[in-house]
Parts: structure tokens; sequence; C-alpha cells
């Protein structure tokens, strides 16, 4: 994929800033060089607009030069008060749109020659965008500080992985491999949405039976070169030569069949499918393999999951796992995030993340031993769960931390999590409950480790989607449409 592309142009007037700290031009030379300096650390392309914007020809000229570089953010600095109509001009481009100021370099002598009056051309910059070209619902971030500052650094730098993750969403294809799980009628989706509004590319007819005839057809030397797959685990004492061979196979076809159609996330079905091809077998812990090397895979056919769980590696490259919501304590203010075993290990405490067997019931009163699952507790640390929702335009964004001295939970993939916060701000685990039942919230819960919210609120932004609101807890019913 190329790198997003960053463009920076100044605009100023005549009149202002001749005698500010060596002149304009060295005001903006030196953001020039911060931006150079970013653009290596952040791993984005820039281009430079070489001249001054004082007309609205000026800014025509520009316009033309960054539509050619093909631009995906246009960064526009008030090096100095300038000029409406750079501003109405420039902000009809096709790139998403940023204005910037720079503090006062003087508070005395002439405003005209000692300053730049920077701060109140953006003020003046962003109202013309908001107010005058209404009509055009153009979106535009604001950026205030010197070159190097913080405020401007951290806010810059969420926009860039919020705008680089959108653009690796538009490059994207994921496929969905056996249908959904049955009964798991929550998990439906429209592809054409989810196509028109995030650009990611969307095939849902691929069956498992793909991937299961692949996986058999692997020579036994090809399954004993392939150590990646059972790297990583604390134990596999307990796994049986047979099962693990199992567990090779399957995560080498998954991995070579994304690579054979150039798919960046997969959504399984798993079960019942992989049960029924393979005489009880389970995918668990070849998912949580396939998410640690860099593959995010979503179980029981969450194709929307999927394309979440892919959006967060897109702005950390950190692996992603998918959860179940099975608990909730309102004791100290914890719920539950588990799943069978298809979690990275690298979430995983002291101890590991352990190949085990899945013991299930048979449903005649006796207990049948299945496939492999990773079995770990989370170690603490900050987690992100995100899902897109809705017809693809909505958003649950929630965040905490998996804590300490972890309670009892099922064998499986699992922490407790706390500090809970829904859209940034603290809720209780009644008020949270009540919000994704009312909002008739998937079963699925995207995850990933640390707190990637406000690079998550931009994308929102950006993409129009709804954060799904807090609905506080009632004791009668409640509605949201």
């Amino acid at each position: 994929m190329k790198k997003l592309k960053v463009g920076f142009v100044g605009s100023t007037q005549t009149n202002f800033g001749a005698g500010a700290s060596g002149g304009k031009e060295a005001l903006f030379k030196a953001s020039v060089d911060e931006l150079k300096r970013l653009a290596e650390e952040m791993c984005f392309s820039l281009f430079v607009y070489p001249d001054f914007l004082v007309t609205g020809d000026d800014a025509n000229r520009a316009m033309a030069a960054i539509e050619a570089e093909g631009v995906d953010f246009l960064l526009v600095q008030t090096v100095t008060f300038s000029a409406g109509e750079v501003i109405i001009n420039l902000a009809k481009t096709n790139a998403m749109l940023g204005i910037w100021a720079l503090p006062e370099p003087s508070a005395e002598g002439s405003i005209f020659i000692n300053s730049i009056n920077s701060f109140c051309g953006l003020n003046m910059f962003g109202s013309i965008i908001h107010n005058y070209l209404k009509d055009h619902e153009i979106k535009y971030k604001w950026f205030y500080g010197n070159p190097g500052d913080l405020m401007f650094s951290r806010r810059f730098e969420i926009t860039i992985k919020a705008l680089d993750a959108i653009r690796k969403m538009r490059q994207s294809r994921v496929a969905l491999i056996g249908g959904i799980a049955p009964g798991f009628n929550d998990l439906y989706f429209d592809e054409r949405l989810a196509q028109k509004r995030l650009g990611v590319e969307i095939q849902r007819n691929h069956e498992f039976s793909e991937i299961n005839k692949l996986a058999l057809s692997y020579s036994a030397k090809e399954i004993e070169s392939c150590v990646e797959s059972l790297e990583g685990f604390s134990s596999i004492g307990e796994a049986s030569k047979e099962n693990l061979e199992i567990h090779t196979r399957f995560y080498k076809a998954h991995m070579d069949f994304a690579r054979e159609f150039n798919y960046d996330a997969l959504a399984i079905s798993c079960w019942p499918k992989m049960q029924e091809e393979q005489n009880g077998g389970l995918s668990c812990s070849v998912l949580g393999k396939l998410n640690q090397n860099g593959l995010p895979v979503a179980c029981e056919g969450d194709l929307p999951g999927a394309v979440s769980m892919l959006l967060q590696k897109y702005l950390t490259g950190y692996p992603t796992t998918l959860m179940d919501l099975s608990g909730i304590s309102e004791e100290d203010q914890t719920i539950l995030m588990w799943h069978c075993g298809p979690s990275p290990e690298c979430y995983a405490d002291e101890k590991g993340a352990c190949l085990r067997y899945s013991v299930q019931p048979t449903g005649d009163g006796e207990e049948k031993v299945l496939g492999l699952i990773a079995d770990m507790v989370f170690k603490p640390q900050p987690v992100t769960v995100m899902r897109l929702t809705g017809e693809w335009d909505k958003i649950l964004l929630l965040d905490g931390a998996i804590v300490p001295n972890q309670k009892c939970s099922p064998d499986g993939s699992r922490g407790w999590m706390g500090e809970l916060r829904l859209n940034r701000r603290c809720i209780t685990v009644r008020d949270l409950v009540n919000t994704l039942l009312v909002h008739g919230f998937e079963h699925h819960y995207p995850m990933m480790a640390g707190d990637i919210t406000e690079e998550l609120m931009e994308v929102a932004a950006w993409l129009d989607l709804k954060p799904l609101e807090e609905v506080k807890y009632e004791n009668y019913l409640q509605v949201v449409k």
C-alpha cells in the first residue's frame, strides 16, 4: 500500500509578519522542517507547495498542484492573517482538510510588523468553512502551536493515524468463509453499505470446504516446516500429535488462502463447519495464532467483526481479538470478556497461552473432548473494544483495563475488565449493559490492547459514524431508534 500523502501550504498577507522572528519565511520553514521530521517518524509522504498563498488565484494554482500530487490530507497554515478567498478555494479540495495557526512571536509593537495575527486567520478560515461554505458540508480539523509543541504534535499524530487507517481500509479485501454460524442472525450484514462507507471490498461466497481441501493437501514435510504455527504457546504438552498436525494444517491453509486471494482479514465459520469437517475439530487455537501473526480473523462468520478488527490493526499494527461479554459484576464494576480460545498469546499473563482441549457436553449426559483452544488469562493492561454496527453507520467505543488479581472465569481466552468508559466517558456496569441491550448491540466485541479511543473518535468523525450513546438504566421500558 502507498503511504498517506500530506500536502502543506502556507497563506499570508504582504503587510503582516515582516519583522516576526526572522520573518514569516523563517516561521514557515520551521514548520516544513518539523513536518519532514514527522513524516519520517509517522511514515507518511509530504508535499510542500513552495510559494505563499496571498490571493484566490494563488490558491487555485496551489489546488491544481495538490490535486496532481494526489494529496490525502491538506494542511493549510495561516502563517499570518490571510485573505478569505484563499480558504474558499482550498477548502473545496478532494483531500481531507486541516487548518493550522502559530502562536504570536511577539506581544509588543505594531501588529503588522512584529505580530502575525495567525490565530485570527485560523478563526476566520474555520468560520468561512463552517458558515459561508456550509452547503458544501466540508469537514476540517484545526491545529494550533509551534512546530514541536505537544498540543500540535499529539493532535496531528491522531489525525495521521486515523486517516492512514481510513486510506488502508479503502484498499482492503475481506472474506467470509463458510457463512454465518447458524442462529447468529445478529451478525448479518449488507456488504454494499460497507463498501460505500468504508471502501473495503467484501467477498462472501467462499465455502469452508476450500480451506479444508487446502489444509489436507499439504505434505508431511510442509507441515513440519511450518514451525510458526506452534511458536509462542507456553504449553502444548496436553495436545496429541494428531491435533497439533490439524492445528498446523489449518493455520497454514488460512494463511496461504489469504495470500492467494490477497485478503487482509477473514471471517471464518469455525463453528460448526470445522467440527463437521474434522470430526469435532476446533479452529480456536488456529484463529488465535493467525491473529497473533498479523492476519485478523473473526470466528463464527462475523464479517463486521473482522472488518472492525482490521481497522483496529491499521491504527496500531498490534494483534486484535474477538470476545463475548460473558459476565458482569456490579460489586467491583467489572465485566468478563471471554471467548472459546481465539486470542493471540501476546495478551496472556505470566502463565502464557496454553494449548488445551475443549470439553463440551454431548446432549446425553456425557462429555466429549474436542479440538484445541488457546487457554489464557489476559495480563493487566488497557484495552479498547470497538465494533462497527448498525448499517455500518454506527460505532461502539468502549475502553477500560484488564484488572489485576483476576477472579474465576471459564477456560478459554478471557479477562475481567474494569475502569469502563463509553465514548471516553466513565460508565457504570449497569448503564453499560442497559445501553448495549436497549440498542440491540451484537454479541461480539472486537478488542485490542491499548487505548486507541482518540484515534477511533477521529475515524468516526471523518466517516460520519455515530457513536453508540449511553442509555442510563431505568426500570421501565426504554426504546431507541
